[in-house]
Parts: structure tokens; sequence; C-alpha cells
């Protein structure tokens, strides 16, 4: 454990958690990431001219669900998914903002190229301080990301949270979307969604009533039906959804559906804020899709190592067809990409009013992210840009797969039990905890088509580990360096 004395008055931090799927999460004392201060990346290159990829389908993720109004970043990966939801790589990415308060911004580039796993990176920053703060809170903000030339976009909703406001963030209603195929033929089709609800620390609510509701049903005929009334235990809840030609009015054209896409809009039954997700609706046959592999881990759980040195996550992975029924006997082959490092450090703050001179909260002062700079590896005879921090013998390949504590998985291989699914664990050293977002990896051949699946975390760390009084906590200084510019590896 690091023991530093660090204590600082600040009179307004707001600490963000993470969240899984969409980033990371926090509950039984554990805690993932927190807020900024400064930050000076790149995220990728400007490459906005002809397209040179298309992609069936977009999806949005995020290292946590909701963003500190002030001193906070936001990491974003934008993936560009195939017909099986696999990266694909060379596709031309635009992320853009609604945010009418103009408090949130995007640090560098708006528009890039995927990389060799499908994804864009981008870094969301809130402002240090606003006149507009609460405006912010209460409404938040969304994400828009657009490919294929404009005509495939995906959006997300982000929850803004502020100590300093008098607005009550609404945090407790926020909706997941996953659907079985990336596309729909305007003709007529069918497709499972299935919907996930959390709250702003990750954790998923169960037995919880989600309203849906189909945009423009009354035009485009789209029909569907709940698979149950409440989310289960996992706080999940499918839908199955189906449209003909028959069903759509006469006054909507194909034209029109294929312009206008399928819109779902859901929200909890008290709530105002209403979460969206887009299928893209196309005038010719839809790729015919093999199957999915869904990557999720536990939000709210983490384990300790015996000797002290590491954290555990579990995971879980399952390969289903496109109907999503389960995969059984099916070889998947796990890996690890690092999509952004931290510098900067953690303090013991004291955040009473009065200051009192004793501190009280464990709180990152400074966090800058940082995308760049990449080396070009050779990883299983394919060339792929890896993370390259600037200080001398730091490395973002922390993170390992273990069948258990003390036992290493053989290969990063697997195989899906009869339903579909293993279930497996990280590893990684307390000290990168908070200091790294990766996407963890599957990939395995299903019927001759190669098949990929992924989800985005923040490493967190347990904050039993964290001794206010003592001032002592594993992860005070992040190993990558403390200035905030990532030119440099001080």
């Amino acid at each position: 454990m690091y023991k530093k004395q660090l204590t600082l008055k600040l009179s307004a931090i707001a600490v963000s958690i993470m969240l899984a799927s969409c980033g990371g999460g926090g509950g039984d004392g554990y805690y993932q990431s927190g807020s900024s201060n400064s930050s000076n990346s790149s995220s990728g290159s400007n490459n906005s001219g002809s397209q040179q990829t298309t992609a069936t389908a977009l999806k949005i993720e995020l290292d946590k669900l909701s963003v500190a109004a002030t001193n906070d970043t936001l990491t974003v990966t934008v993936r560009a998914l195939d017909k099986n939801k696999g990266g694909v790589a060379g596709a031309n990415v635009t992320l853009a903002l609604v945010d009418p308060t103009n408090n949130v911004s995007i640090e560098g580039v708006s528009t890039q190229t995927t990389d060799a796993a499908g994804n864009a990176v981008y870094i969301i920053k809130t402002p240090k301080t606003s006149s507009s703060i609460n405006e912010l809170v209460k409404n938040g903000f969304k994400l828009i990301a657009s490919t294929n030339n404009d005509t495939l976009t995906q959006e997300q909703t982000v929850t803004v949270t502020g100590s300093d406001s008098t607005v009550e963030a609404d945090t407790t209603s926020i909706v997941l979307f996953d659907a079985t195929k990336t596309s729909l033929n305007v003709r007529g089709d069918q497709t499972t969604v299935t919907l996930t609800a959390v709250d702003a620390n990750g954790s998923t609510l169960a037995n919880q009533a989600i309203t849906l509701k189909v945009r423009n049903s009354a035009s485009n005929g789209v029909r569907f039906t709940p698979n149950a009334t409440q989310t289960d235990a996992n706080g999940q809840i499918t839908y199955t959804l189906s449209f003909s030609e028959n069903q759509r009015a006469s006054s909507y054209s194909a034209a029109q559906f294929v312009t206008d896409d399928l819109v779902l809009e859901a929200n909890f039954g008290q709530s105002t804020k209403v979460y969206t997700y887009k299928l893209d609706v196309v005038n010719s046959d839809v790729p015919v899709a093999v199957g999915a592999i869904a990557v999720a881990y536990n939000p709210t759980t983490m384990e300790d190592s015996s000797d002290g040195v590491y954290y555990y996550k579990n995971i879980s992975v399952q390969v289903t067809d496109v109907d999503g029924k389960p995969i059984p006997n099916q070889d998947v082959t796990m890996g690890v990409n690092a999509l952004a490092y931290y510098k900067g450090q953690f303090a013991f703050v004291d955040t009473s009013t009065p200051a009192d001179g004793k501190p009280d909260e464990y709180l990152p002062v400074t966090r800058a992210a940082c995308t760049s700079p990449v080396q070009a590896v050779n990883v299983n005879g394919e060339v792929v840009n890896q993370l390259k921090p600037l200080k001398e013998n730091s490395t973002v390949q922390v993170v390992s797969y273990i069948n258990s504590a003390g036992t290493a998985a053989t290969n990063n291989k697997y195989t899906t039990d009869g339903n579909g699914r293993f279930d497996l664990k990280i590893q990684y050293p307390k000290i990168y905890a908070s200091w790294l977002t990766v996407q963890l990896t599957a990939k395995s051949t299903v019927s001759g088509s190669l098949i990929k699946g992924s989800t985005s975390l923040t490493l967190g760390y347990l904050t039993k580990d964290v001794t206010v009084s003592e001032l002592n906590a594993p992860n005070i200084l992040s190993p990558y360096g403390i200035d905030t510019n990532c030119s440099n590896g001080n």
C-alpha cells in the first residue's frame, strides 16, 4: 500500500462510479475511478474523407454511466459492428454531443477511423465550473455516433451528477439495450431486444417494470411482445419485435421507414428520463448472421488476492445464435485490448464546510485520459496498434485471465457449457486500479464464420483498501505518471 500525506480542501468534487457493459460500476464496497482535473490526450486521427468500410450497426460503450458535472472525464468507445456484432476496422465514425448548456466537450477530433478491433475511442470532459451546472445535472446530455456517411447512427444518454447542485440527478433509471440483429429488412423482419435496468453505480435492478415504446408505431406497424412483466434477477427483460409490409400504414412508405429507422424508447414508470436505441432498417436483404458473443461482468463486486497484490473480477461469456438460443460446446478465445490509460493522482481531501483540517474523503485530484502514443505490435500474426505510455518501464499489459486464484487460463481458451456460456476471472495488480480502461474481447468460429464480442471497463479498486484516517491506499499515484500532459513520461 502507498501511504502519502495529501490533505486538501476542495469545496465541490463530484465523484462518479463506473459500470460494466457501458463501463463499470460500484457497490458492495467497490469503487471505480473518479473525477479528472485536466487532460492532454490525442483521440485518434481525423479522417473526414470518403467512407472506407461499411458497418451494419454501432455500439456505444461508456467507462461509467454517470459523469460529474465538473472536472470529470468520460471515456467513450464507439464500436462499428458487422452482421455478427464483430468489430469492423477502417470505418469512419463521428461522435457528436447534444448539450444545450454547452458545458460538455470532446477532447480531440470528433471523426476517427476505427482500429483493428472496430473501436474509435473518445474522451469527453466537463468544465471546472459553469453557471448552468444545475441544468446539466437535471437533463444530462446525449451522445450521437454516426458512420456510413451519416446514414447509420446510434445514441446514448449520459446522466450527470453534481454535489454542488440543488437539483437531484435521475440516477435510478438507466436502461441499456441490446438486440439479436444489427439491422432489419424494411419488407418485414423480427428481432429480440433485451433491456437491462441499472442505477448510476452500475448495480442491476431486479423486479422493475420498464415502459417500452416504439416511435412511430402507428405508421411503421411494429408490434412487440414482452416476455415478462418485470426485470429478472439480473435486471433484464426481453421483448420480441416484429413487423411486415401489411402492418405498415399505406401512407408510410418503405423509403420513409428506411430513413427513420426503428427507434425504441424506454423508461421506468415514474421516471421522466427517456433512453433511446436505434435499429437500422435497410431496403435490401439483411446479411445473414450466424450468432453473437456477449461478454459481461458483475459491476458491483470484486475480490482481493490472499497476498494483497491483485484484484479479481468475475467475467461471464455466452454464445448464442441469431435467435438468441445458446450454442453449447463452442470454443472461444479471450483477449484484452487497452483503450485508454490515465495519469494523475488521488489525495485525502478535507471536504468539510468550513474546512476543519482533517481529510475525510479519498478523491482523484488530477486525472488525464491518454489514448496515445501507440506502437505497432504483432499479435498472433496480425499487426495491431497498442498503447505505449511514455513513462519508463510502464505497460498497459496488466490484465490476465485466470480460472481461479493461482490457476492461469490455458491460452485464454474456453468451451461453452450446455447453456452456451462459461465463467472465468480477470486479475490485475492493485496499483493499476482506476488508471486503465480495457476492452475484454471474445472470438469464436460458428458455422464457418468468425464472430466477436466485447465489453469495456475501467479497472476499479476496493474501498476497504483505503484508510482515510491513516492516509493509506494502493493506487494513490498513477503508474503512468502524475503530469497531466500525455506527451511526456513524468
